[in-house]
């Protein structure tokens, strides 16, 4: 397969790189341009002329141009699930849930865009103001490549439906998925309104600094993020950044042992623990550790790993082999310390460990609290579990660390978990549960507290993040 990138039409690349299969890094599975300065230089000026008129156009004209982007989508569903498993080395289930509900992200964007962008209107006797929601004019889009569909659909509908054009980055590790969802969505929009480029590192940081980009979105690690926020500082545009998490779950001791043994599994291993709200460590109250770790491992070891073509797996491969070795030297700075390592699960006869990029989920305890394991997000199936004595101690030793994505709390009386949860400084906090719950959850704000990000995704605080005011006030004749 080879990937082409677009604006008004579809861009020629001289420099190309290729793209290995998680699950068998012999499989090319793709071939991605590498875009030039030049080449953004040429799609920034096109994207300009054509927001002019879409930023004229009503909202309700905008949203009749996007709304059949949903059927377009549940037309290529599988599609664009093999390309994402193939690419990413996720399963089936995991990578088609995001898809299916990208759907539902998109629909309520359109449907809450009506009201919120709406001009407000005040008036007396003498003077009269128009408050105006008007848009940036072209934005950039770094898209990461672990959760490409939910995270392209967060950043671009929004930003289009307030009016402005959209150039996005995938991320050079898995950009397939993304481009084929965002080519789907071009075909309902006029010619040069919404662009991806494809590129590396030299890409992403002219995008930072291109002076006629007005606003960038980026979804990333902490530390690349702060070099976002202070390139984009030289033009003075606005940012949006959703970055590192080290999402800790508080266990009390009256909580639920083996359903929040599964729960917390199934968050810490899901993707290969390679999601921004993974479980990233477990703190257990010490009357209740063994229990708690006895089941943790017995639900761990229920786990299969394999590619995601084996409909047997529940835990596929890590990204490529940069993420495998990296994880491989992490546990291997862990038994240096004597804490107690713990092998998870079953690896399939489908598993090529010599060619793939499999790491075996992990449980580790008996390990300091300082050590990095614990202290940075490892982005991985490695999980730490701790014990503390005191809650409000915990509280305070959480909260005096830099990140601030999410977290959980377990326990089984909900006035207790909710007074914990409402000491943490994180942008979400889960009670008995490690995702958000409920028909309204496409409805909340995602975004993080500290080190983990600026300004907020989804629903209508996702699509205030992509227009500005203009007050038009004067006299009444």
């Amino acid at each position: 397969m080879h990937l082409q990138s677009f604006g008004a039409t579809q861009l020629l690349t001289r420099e190309s790189i290729e793209l290995r299969a998680p699950h068998d890094q012999r499989q090319v599975i793709e071939t991605m341009p590498v875009c030039s300065k030049n080449d953004l230089h040429e799609v920034v000026k096109q994207s300009k002329i054509v927001q002019k008129d879409w930023s004229q156009r009503t909202v309700e004209e905008r949203v009749s141009a996007i709304e059949p982007f949903g059927s377009l989508i549940e037309a290529h569903l599988d599609e664009l699930v093999e390309v994402l498993k193939t690419e990413q080395g996720m399963l089936d289930a995991v990578v088609r849930r995001e898809v299916q509900e990208s759907i539902g992200q998109i629909t309520h964007t359109l449907e809450v865009g009506m009201t919120e962008l709406a001009s407000i209107h005040l008036t007396d006797d003498s003077f009269f103001a128009e408050i105006k929601k008007v848009p940036y004019g072209t934005v950039a889009a770094i898209v990461p490549w672990n959760a490409p569909i939910s995270l392209a659909t967060a950043k671009v509908v929004p930003a289009l439906l307030t009016g402005n054009a959209v150039i996005v980055k995938p991320s050079p590790r898995a950009p397939s998925g993304v481009t084929l969802f965002l080519d789907l969505l071009r075909s309902c929009l006029p010619p040069g309104l919404l662009s991806v480029l494809h590129g590396l590192d030299e890409l992403g940081e002219a995008m930072i600094r291109h002076r006629d980009i007005r606003k960038i979105s980026f979804t990333g690690s902490t530390a690349v993020g702060k070099s976002v926020a202070a390139a984009a500082a030289s033009e003075l545009k606005s940012v949006q950044l959703e970055l590192g998490g080290n999402d800790a779950a508080i266990i009390l001791p009256n909580a639920d042992i083996m359903a929040t043994a599964t729960q917390l599994v199934d968050s810490a291993f899901r993707r290969s623990g390679q999601f921004c709200y993974a479980t990233k460590r477990i703190y257990v109250h010490a009357s209740i550790k063994d229990k708690m770790i006895e089941a943790l491992v017995a639900s761990a070891e229920k786990l299969q790993i394999g590619p995601p073509s084996d409909s047997s797996a529940t835990v596929g491969p890590v990204i490529d082999r940069d993420a495998q070795q990296r994880l491989i030297r992490l546990i291997e700075t862990v038994k240096a310390t004597g804490a107690t390592i713990r092998p998870c699960g079953t690896i399939l006869e489908s598993a090529d460990l010599a060619n793939g990029c499999y790491v075996q989920p992990t449980l580790v305890w008996n390990i300091d609290h300082t050590h990095t394991l614990v202290t940075e997000e490892q982005f991985g199936p490695v999980l730490p579990i701790l014990e503390y004595q005191s809650l409000s101690e915990l509280i305070e030793e959480l909260n005096d660390q830099d990140y601030g994505l999410s977290g959980s709390v377990w326990g089984s009386d909900l006035t207790d978990l909710k007074h914990t949860a409402s000491q943490l400084q994180t942008g979400r906090v889960f009670i008995n549960a490690a995702r958000a719950m409920g028909q309204f959850s496409g409805e909340l704000p995602a975004g993080g507290h500290k080190h983990s990000g600026l300004g907020w995704e989804k629903s209508v605080f996702g699509l205030r993040e992509y227009y500005q005011y203009q007050t038009i006030n004067g006299p009444v004749y």
